[in-house]
């Protein structure tokens, strides 16, 4: 989903184009280093920010990570934790809910899509898709009409004017009183195949 325009814009605007496998960063010493599968490092400037793209569709198993650290500094987007039904929808609402300092107590439910895949496989899509109903529901509530309006990832802007502004306030008009039914609908899933689908909690809230 990026155009060869939006592919240029970004190109233009890097320093430095590094051929290499992002391990981990590391503070040394009141600093911070990228270290790489190389074994080569590379210091960073104070308060930038890591956006690590890679290795979202389902390969291997991975180690479970909560979407959102408990300090609210760290978000990941995979599908151990999932929130919606596509990456990239997650990391642009995500996002937005980072910096407006909502994410940490905003009960978006999470799901471990890898877990559940592995154990219906029939039941994984009709499960994120109510993942992400419930999820956008409460995303609508919490951001700025600009954010939804200028969601670039949105679908119905495939489809004319009118037939958009009817499924607008379709939602608008019903996606509160949905909500309860798209919960009761997770926590069913939840139970029936003992997989990881709630509100997401962390080990400090006790």
């Amino acid at each position: 989903m990026l155009s060869e325009a939006e592919n240029t814009t970004i190109a233009s605007g890097l320093n430095d184009v590094i051929m290499d496998y992002l391990v981990d960063a590391v503070d040394r010493d009141g600093a911070t280093d990228l270290v790489f599968r190389s074994g080569a490092t590379k210091a960073i400037s104070a308060g930038s920010w890591l956006v690590n793209c890679t290795g979202y569709v389902i390969q291997h198993d991975y180690p479970y990570e909560p979407y959102v650290s408990g300090s609210g500094a760290v978000v990941s987007i995979q599908l151990r934790s999932a929130t919606l039904h596509l990456p990239s929808f997650m990391a642009y609402f995500l996002t937005h809910l980072l910096f407006l300092g909502k994410l940490r107590d905003l009960p978006l439910y999470e799901l471990d899509g890898q877990d559940l895949r592995r154990k219906s496989g029939a039941a994984f899509p009709y499960t994120l898709l109510a993942l992400a109903q419930h999820n956008l529901s409460l995303i609508s509530d919490s951001v700025p009409t600009r954010v939804l309006l200028d969601c670039g990832l949105d679908f119905d802007r495939w489809y004319p004017l009118p037939r958009r502004l009817v499924g607008t306030a379709r939602f608008m008009l019903t996606h509160r009183r949905e909500r309860e039914h798209l919960r009761h609908t997770l926590d069913t899933v939840r139970e029936r195949f003992d997989v990881r689908c709630g509100p997401l909690r962390h080990a400090s809230d006790g």
